[in-house]
């Protein structure tokens, strides 16, 4: 059964096979939830709210700044993308704001049918570093036997380290309350890149609600240390850096500090 609501909770990984071995593995925490009703989920726990909270929804802070319901915004990205998402169910996948701060390298969203118990399509909203900008991809899942997949053209420079003119495979294996994800980078046949997720579904009630920010905190501020001291990292193993195409200077990104 699909759930409506649900804490994730797991690791995201990142493994380089060229031009040199670097692989990391981070505990993480992401939000489940029917993108047509974020409040039902934030009423069970009043430390979730869309006003100041330990955790907190704004809608503007996916798909686009605009602040239209969320499940609205992702419906007609869809149908830009030439998806009929207007039956059927989509949930959301991702960070939410936690105390103040936001950052999502991606936020998933996926389409399930009527009577489907696996999704026929998916949005991936990307972020990037340091630029902060989105990109939004729009995917139609294989629906064969084994984990769905599909491949396109990298067309959105996300990490300093690695180029465009890469090809990307995607493989979700969305078996509920388990999930998996890996996102392979590949030139040709040669696999330069690959990250994923692995997650866990757990009732999103009230305690559990509460025991995701006592163990984790901000997950956000966590998020963007890691990335930079990854680059580090790589930086200093000599990794190439690919400067950002069209570009002459960082910028005209989206600040996602909320100001306060």
């Amino acid at each position: 059964m699909i759930p409506r609501f649900a804490l994730a909770t797991g690791q995201v990984w990142h493994q380089r096979h060229t031009p040199m071995r670097h692989a990391f593995r981070y505990p993480l925490w992401l939000v489940w939830c029917d993108v047509d009703a974020p409040d039902r989920m934030l009423a069970r726990q009043r430390l979730w709210g869309r006003r100041w909270r330990p955790v907190t929804f704004r809608d503007r802070d996916f798909i686009d700044a605009d602040r239209r319901p969320l499940g609205d915004k992702v419906r007609d990205r869809a149908a830009e993308a030439g998806l009929d998402w207007r039956a059927g169910r989509v949930f959301m996948l991702g960070q939410w704001r936690t105390f103040g701060m936001l950052f999502n390298p991606l936020v998933l969203y996926f389409h399930f049918p009527d009577g489907a118990e696996r999704p026929a399509s998916m949005l991936a909203e990307v972020r990037n570093t340091p630029w902060h900008e989105r990109h939004i991809y729009a995917l139609t899942l294989s629906q064969g036997p084994g984990p769905q997949t599909v491949a396109h053209e990298k067309t959105f420079h996300v990490s300093p380290f690695l180029p465009l003119g890469l090809r990307y495979h995607w493989h979700l294996h969305a078996l509920f309350p388990d999930l998996r994800l890996t996102l392979e980078d590949r030139d040709g046949d040669q696999l330069v890149f690959a990250a994923g997720l692995k997650m866990h579904m757990a009732e999103a009630d009230a305690p559990a609600m509460a025991r995701v920010i006592r163990r984790f905190g901000a997950q956000s501020v966590k998020t963007v240390a890691g990335i930079y001291w990854q680059a580090w990292k790589l930086w200093r193993k000599g990794a190439r850096f690919h400067a950002h195409p069209g570009k002459d200077k960082q910028g005209n990104g989206e600040n996602t500090h909320d100001g306060r």
